[in-house]
């Protein structure tokens, strides 16, 4: 691996956590504010799944000034999508569908469509497809 100075480090968000995969609102939202970016840990969108600041991520997906924002998008399709696969095994359903009307309230385009799309596949939880819902083809292919 080469090396890379300290400073580039801290700003595409690889010394911006105390811990990645236990990150505070702040740490999350200095990330997603900071152009060029990267993940601070692999499967880091793992970690972000149903760790409360979901207002957040629709905020943050909203928001056409936030340069990481189609990263946040990928995060809405993910946490539901992940959510039906597992019969929502570790986030109950009525919370899932409280996550999803916050959507619909987003001025963003892209924020609703997911909304729409994913509350289509609670109700036909059978039209899951992983590379979808968890892989980011959905989020990536958002117009």
């Amino acid at each position: 691996m080469p090396h890379v100075p300290a400073p580039v480090i801290e700003k595409l968000g690889c010394t911006m956590f105390n811990d990645p995969w236990n990150p505070s609102s702040y740490e999350v939202k200095e990330w997603a504010y900071t152009i060029g970016a990267i993940e601070p840990c692999q499967d880091w969108d793992l970690s972000l799944a149903w760790v409360g600041f979901e207002d957040d991520f629709i905020g943050y997906a909203s928001d056409a000034s936030c340069p990481n924002a189609d990263y946040f998008l990928h995060i809405l399709y993910f946490m539901v999508g992940d959510s039906v696969r597992s019969k929502f095994n570790s986030t109950h359903e009525s919370s899932v569908r409280e996550f999803i009307k916050l959507g619909y309230a987003s001025k963003n385009h892209k924020v609703r469509l997911w909304a729409q799309r994913a509350t289509n596949l609670i109700n036909h939880p059978e039209a899951f497809d992983y590379e979808s819902w968890c892989g980011g083809q959905l989020a990536k292919s958002a117009t």
